[in-house]
């Protein structure tokens, strides 16, 4: 068996990442004695300052580093999900919760819960479904918690039920029953007619002279007045008290003791109401402490992991990356960690063991920073393993230990006893019997106690065994034979923590590879030891000890000069870097100044484009509009002239000349598409654009506009038109005929834009041949395109003068009237 004086082996639990009380492997007692060694109690004591109500100050104790990977990486998980929910909601916390189990229990089991009690209940109750809603919020982000929260399950009906019955100041309120605010309206009633009537005694002539003074007042739940002892015969009334002198006598009227008598048994019929009331409720509670037991023990859990949340915060510390452990992944490297129970300015350590090596021996003078190393490397360890984050720099990793071994001794003690040294010997032994490659062990003073010869042996006999098995070991001793040991064993490396001779205290600055002097001659001498003892002292060291120890020294000094070398190099490397980014920042300013003057240029010579643009734009209108003068202009004169025409053929007397007939017969005109020709009516040169219809029509485009004209009104362009004297009648296009019957309004909604156009080309010509003075199209709203290509095919015609919408009534936008150009 084991001993457990002040050798300590750390096993593990998962705590509360599982929301159930810690369990132990069986077999396997946990040693609270190494928790308190390497200071892990003092840990959860500052980590359950954080909770909120005992259920989680008890998981907090209760605490533990894991043993299994997935339970220690579920611990870190929960702690950096509650520390992302604080961030969320900086002011979420679990007020007004308790550990309510017992009074569920209380319940179950029949007894009577009191209106405080049952508040109790309500309000943790209300809290639990509070805190599975902001969590719900964000599910997304904090899975792990919202898979705990969501099993809190569904206790309104306990909340309604207190809610509705248990008042603010815990009374029993009127309607919790109607049976309860009937006998308060008869205990009101009651009260009130006998104070009355008490009231109206006091007040008579016959109370003026029968009582002390009028006054009423209580005696065994009974009202009384105080009658004067000389007048207790006139008094009729009952005696229910007596003052010390005997001069006055209490007494209830005798005609008011059955109205006392119905006040008194209204009351104790209320009392009896108010505990059915909380009897209801009690058996309710009851029926709910399945569900009232998982409430809390989540909420409990939730304010464990908010504690180490809030610890974390307060320590700065970070998230360890853990991993399992196994050969490959056995690697413990602490960057920048920091002792969380120290305080003022605490120096960090750094260190790393892997493969490679997987023992570390500090030396040094015994002045505390060795011990001081020792425990952060194994209290660190612990809190990792346990879900809690660790205070120092990221890229930190710790294995998932099976366990942690520690033997750790007095370092302040300067006089070593067998005894102690055996107990030592018995915790070590028990230590190497049970250490394998997935633990942990730290070794404090190692072969101290003991003769240094024989210490020293033993010390490299456990070095050079721990290592042969793969376990990771830290030892601190003071044994110089084991300053070389470590520098040719492989796997074993030298550290030290750094002495300031000039203070005569350490600076707990953690040098790995470079063994530590025990400067005690150099203490010696600082604190006044006379120099000839002090020659004599190091006349007395071993020549080979006095070369280790300037070789230290050297090593020391050189690792000093390098270290100073290198703050130099990063000193200039981070003067590089700043400027580096200083021209780089001025680079990026130049290039934006370069992008703003481009783009500046850019926007003026698109604005002189605009400018341009908007130039050639008006000039082209302006031609536009002269040319559509022009050709108006024409066809107006052409209208006229074929009006007079008209007239003329309209006089009774007017006749056409017969033809001649040519000995030949003309050959008629074969018109092919581009051919140039003369309008006889209209005296203008057009372009031909078809062949001749069956009608004997062609497609002719005059300027901007396009009709269909008979072949008889063309001739080839150059050819003078024969005077209108000899000219046949035959020779014009135009005849009065029958009149064209044109509508009055063209419909173009349903067509596509093509369509319309064509059609509307086509209207706009029979309407102004009808002599139409204006007509109406309907091209509808819709998104407006048909209305703008209307608009546009009008705007250029050479018969249309004039465009404009109609009221709304008559169409509005959805119509543009034509004005025809007659």
């Amino acid at each position: 068996m084991a001993s457990t004086r002040s050798h300590a082996v750390v096993r593990h639990c998962p705590g509360c990442a599982h929301f159930t009380q810690p369990a132990h492997r069986v077999g396997a007692p946990l040693n609270t004695k190494a928790l308190e060694l390497l200071e892990f109690t003092k840990v959860r004591e500052r980590v359950a300052g954080h909770t909120s109500f005992s259920a989680g100050r008890e998981l907090v104790a209760s605490l533990a580093p894991a043993a299994d990977y997935e339970t220690a990486v579920r611990g870190q998980q929960e702690t950096a999900e509650a520390r992302a929910l604080l961030e969320l909601r900086p002011n979420f916390a679990l007020g007004g919760v308790h550990d309510v189990r017992p009074l569920a229990v209380q319940a179950a089991l029949g007894g009577l819960l009191i209106p405080a009690q049952l508040q109790e209940i309500r309000d943790t109750l209300a809290g639990g479904r509070s805190a599975r809603r902001v969590v719900e919020l964000a599910a997304e982000q904090l899975p792990t918690l919202w898979e705990a929260l969501e099993t809190i399950p569904d206790c309104r009906d306990v909340e309604r039920g207190v809610e509705e019955c248990i008042g603010p100041r815990g009374e029993v309120v009127d309607d919790a029953s109607p049976t309860l605010a009937r006998l308060r309206r008869d205990v009101r009633r009651t009260h009130d007619t006998l104070t009355g009537r008490l009231q109206d005694l006091l007040s008579s002539a016959r109370g003026r002279t029968l009582l002390q003074e009028p006054l009423i007042t209580l005696r065994n739940g009974r009202y009384v007045v105080p009658v004067k002892a000389e007048f207790r015969g006139e008094f009729k009334g009952l005696v229910h008290d007596v003052s010390t002198s005997g001069a006055t006598m209490f007494m209830e009227p005798l005609d008011m003791v059955d109205l006392g008598n119905r006040w008194r048994e209204l009351q104790i019929e209320e009392e009896r109401e108010i505990e059915r009331v909380l009897r209801r409720l009690s058996d309710l509670v009851g029926d709910y402490r399945a569900e009232i037991d998982r409430t809390v023990a989540v909420l409990a859990a939730l304010d464990c992991n908010l504690a180490k949340a809030h610890y974390a915060a307060a320590l700065a510390a970070v998230r360890p990356q853990l991993h399992r452990g196994h050969e490959g992944q056995r690697a413990l490297n602490l960057v920048q960690a920091r002792h969380p129970l120290l305080t003022g300015h605490v120096v960090p350590i750094s260190l790393t063991l892997g493969d490679d090596c997987t023992t570390l021996v500090i030396t040094g003078p015994n002045t505390g920073g060795k011990t001081v190393a020792l425990k952060t490397v194994g209290l660190l360890t612990l809190m990792a393993l346990a879900g809690l984050q660790t205070p120092a720099a990221a890229g930190t990793t710790v294995p998932v230990y099976r366990e942690v071994f520690a033997d750790i001794g007095d370092e302040q003690s300067i006089e070593q006893s067998l005894s102690t040294f055996s107990s030592h010997m018995r915790n070590i032994i028990n230590i190497i019997g049970q250490a394998t490659d997935d633990c942990l062990v730290l070794l404090d003073e190692l072969g101290a106690g003991t003769d240094p010869t024989e210490g020293s042996a033993l010390a490299r006999a456990l070095l050079s065994f721990l290592p042969e098995r793969g376990v990771t070991t830290v030892a601190t001793t003071h044994h110089s034979d084991l300053k070389a040991f470590a520098h040719t064993t492989p796997g074993v490396r030298n550290a030290s923590v750094e002495f300031d001779e000039e203070t005569l205290s350490p600076t707990y600055r953690l040098e790995i590879g470079v063994p530590g002097r025990s400067n005690a001659i150099a203490i010696a001498q600082r604190l006044g030891l006379p120099e000839a003892l002090v020659g004599r002292a190091r006349g007395l060291l071993h020549p080979q000890e006095l070369r280790v120890d300037h070789l230290i020294a050297s090593l020391q000094r050189e690792r000093a000069a390098a270290e100073a070398e290198r703050a130099d190099t990063q000193k200039e490397r981070n003067r590089a870097t700043v400027a580096r980014q200083r021209v780089e920042e001025q680079l990026r300013a130049l290039e934006r100044e370069r992008e703003e003057h481009r783009e500046a240029a850019r926007r003026e010579l698109a604005g002189e484009v605009d400018a341009l643009r908007a130039e050639i734009r008006q000039a082209e209108q302006e031609i536009d509009r002269a040319r559509r003068e022009q050709q108006r202009e024409s066809l107006l004169a052409a209208a006229q002239t074929a009006q007079q025409t008209e007239a003329q053929i309209a006089q009774p007397e007017w006749q056409p000349k017969p033809r001649r007939r040519s000995r030949r017969a003309a050959r008629p005109m074969r018109w092919r598409p581009g051919m140039k020709a003369q309008h006889q009516r209209l005296g203008q040169v057009v372009e031909v654009m078809s062949e001749p219809s069956p009608e004997g029509e062609v497609e002719v485009q005059m300027g901007s506009f396009r009709a269909r004209v008979k072949v008889e009104e063309l001739s080839p362009a150059g050819r003078a038109a024969p005077a209108p004297a000899e000219r046949a009648p035959a020779a014009w296009s135009y005849t009065p005929g029958p009149e064209v019957s044109v509508a009055t309004e063209l419909h173009l909604r349903g067509l596509r834009v093509e369509e319309a156009l064509e059609q509307l080309q086509e209207y706009i010509d029979n309407a102004f041949r009808a002599g139409m003075p204006s007509v109406r199209i309907i091209h509808g709203h819709g998104t407006g395109a048909m209305r703008r290509a209307v608009r546009e095919a009008l705007s250029g015609h050479p018969l249309v003068r004039a465009l404009e919408s109609p009221p709304q009534e008559q169409g509005g936008a959805g119509v543009t009237v034509a004005t025809l150009a007659l």
